[in-house]
């Protein structure tokens, strides 16, 4: 049961507990019935001998009995599956960290999203309703047993009446399933087409066209999701209403036909009848819980399948030794790119693109501009370099030393970056600062002091502009004091003086300090600060020696 491996993977069920306790919870809510259906029969008697008090206390014993352990069933099912889905949270959270850049890309965020909070949540809220099923099955037992007692016929044509009506649960099975992932695919393409209306708000506004081409993809995988549900939800009340008239249909025989095929007394009748009737209240549960049940298994196999692919993309070994910061290279010689090659994967009749082989030196305190038009391959070729993405051709080396996959997350700890798609993170993650006094003398050069403050290392606020919450993530970047900063058209949304103080003061600053850094711009006022200054074109890297005017901005 792919549910119940799930569950069971990272924490230890203790099976005879859960077993016992739904036993000792069923038996209870069984002997309920036989005790009322034993009062009923003989109240003229239990009255006339006055044990209608000893009556009592055995009744309230019993769904007292049956109160304590289905509370504690209950609340330990909860627990148990709680721990494992905070487990399996922390799991794929791992599983996102340790992927390379190309898988996530692969997958996409909005599966990775709607797998850690939707489904995770679906499993979550069906804990309860497995107790309740389980408490039910284990009712419908003992219940059956009562009536094999008093009619052994009338338990066979129950038995007979409740295989049919699962019976016509399961041949309509496979249809939900493949029902239910076709609206698990609809509702990651709905969450990927609001992002897009969220993140280019601005380009969708100045559109037309484009917001009425998205608002159409928008509502046809809404209706793709609507019919995918709304025939889940047919079947599954058709089952229920099936599932119906097969408990009428088990009541009614107790009365119309057992009698016909056995020599039964009326009082018999009338204790199957009842016991028939006591039925439809767990097996309703039952019936109704499939569709829950149904949809907590297929959010399981969509967590499993993502964490399968994720395990399965990720080449290389998780090393203790080589994560990254786990070695310090802060005073590193050389980094050296030979022959480096990658190739963005394409569909079938599209022209591949790739960068390479490049060959490249960069020594410690050089600053160097890399310019090139849109699409020429400059942020693939920062990505390489980093090893972000991870090099399909050639080597890194590293102080002479070819960099391995299981070393790359030391080696991508000699790099701190604002990339031109950054994100500025509220909280300064991994970041030891020194004195709030380093804080606040940047914020001031920065010309941020008026508007954010760092506390408990946070930022205020980043409900910034653009430009200002870029200025901010520099300041991320100055604290993290890296060997190597990357900037990504950094100066591109800072007004002009803030733009030649970029380039005049902070690499200066940075320079100073020993730091090196890499710049991808079109500024070609500030060519002449660049120790190196490269061009890429057309996934080529060259060394350019002039400092004209270099083309359209990227």
């Amino acid at each position: 049961m792919v549910l119940y491996d799930l569950i069971s993977r990272n924490i230890k069920i203790k099976r005879r507990t859960f077993v016992a306790l739904g036993c000792i919870s069923g038996l209870a809510n069984a002997l309920v019935l036989a005790l009322i259906n034993n009062v009923a029969e003989n109240i003229s008697d239990i009255n006339r001998e006055n044990h209608i008090l000893y009556y009592l206390v055995l009744f309230s014993l019993t769904i007292t009995i049956y109160g304590l352990t289905q509370q504690r069933l209950m609340t330990k099912a909860a627990r148990t599956v709680e721990r494992a889905i905070a487990g399996l949270r922390v799991e794929l959270f791992e599983c996102v960290r340790y992927t390379e850049l190309s898988t996530l890309e692969k997958i996409g965020k909005e599966r990775i999203f709607n797998t850690l909070s939707k489904e995770l949540q679906t499993i979550s809220q069906s804990a309860q309703l497995f107790v309740i099923i389980g408490q039910s099955i284990t009712l419908v037992f003992f219940t059956s047993l009562y009536i094999a007692y008093h009619s052994f016929v009338a338990f066979l044509v129950i038995s007979v009446l409740i295989m049919l009506g699962a019976s016509i649960h399961r041949l309509r099975a496979n249809e939900i399933q493949k029902n239910m992932q076709l609206s698990f695919e609809s509702e990651n393409m709905l969450i990927q087409r609001l992002s897009d209306l969220l993140d280019g708000f601005k380009e969708v506004k100045l559109s037309v066209p484009r917001a009425d081409d998205l608002e159409h993809e928008f509502i046809a995988d809404s209706t793709r999701a609507k019919k995918a549900k709304t025939t889940t939800q047919t079947l599954f009340a058709t089952d229920f209403v099936l599932s119906q008239i097969t408990f009428f249909a088990a009541t009614g025989a107790m009365v119309f036909i057992v009698p016909m095929l056995s020599n039964i007394y009326t009082e018999v009748v009338i204790k199957v009848t009842t016991a028939s009737l006591f039925l439809i209240g767990p097996i309703t549960s039952i019936v109704g819980g499939i569709p829950i049940y149904t949809t907590a298994t297929e959010a399981a196999n969509n967590v499993l399948a993502l964490e399968n692919e994720l395990k399965q993309a990720t080449q290389r070994t998780k090393q203790k030794g080589a994560r990254g910061g786990s070695t310090d290279m802060r005073a590193f010689e050389e980094i050296r790119l030979e022959g480096a090659y990658y190739q963005h994967n394409r569909p079938a009749g599209d022209r591949p693109f790739f960068v390479g082989p490049v060959d490249l030196s960069i020594k410690p305190g050089q600053i160097t501009f890399i310019t090139g038009g849109n699409g020429s391959g400059k942020t693939t070729f920062i990505r390489m370099l980093t090893g972000l993405y991870e090099l399909q051709g050639g080597q890194i080396l590293l102080n002479g030393r070819s960099v391995t996959s299981g070393e790359l997350d030391t080696y991508r700890s000699l790099f701190t970056a604002v990339f031109s798609d950054f994100h500025l993170f509220k909280q300064l993650y991994g970041i030891k600062v020194s004195s709030e006094q380093e804080i606040d003398d940047w914020l001031v050069f920065l010309e941020m002091n008026n508007k954010v403050s760092v506390e408990n290392s946070q930022f205020s606020t980043t409900d910034l502009s653009t430009g200002q919450r870029k200025r901010l993530a520099l300041l991320s970047t100055i604290l993290e004091n890296r060997p190597v900063y990357i900037f990504d058209e950094w100066a591109a949304d800072q007004d002009p003086i803030f733009r030649r103080k970029f380039y005049e003061q902070v690499l200066p600053k940075l320079k100073a300090r020993g730091n090196t850094v890499i710049a991808i711009t079109h500024d070609d006022a500030y060519f002449h600060l660049a120790d190196v200054h490269l061009k890429m074109v057309e996934g080529q890297l060259m060394e350019h020696h002039t400092v004209e005017n270099e083309g359209s901005p990227s």
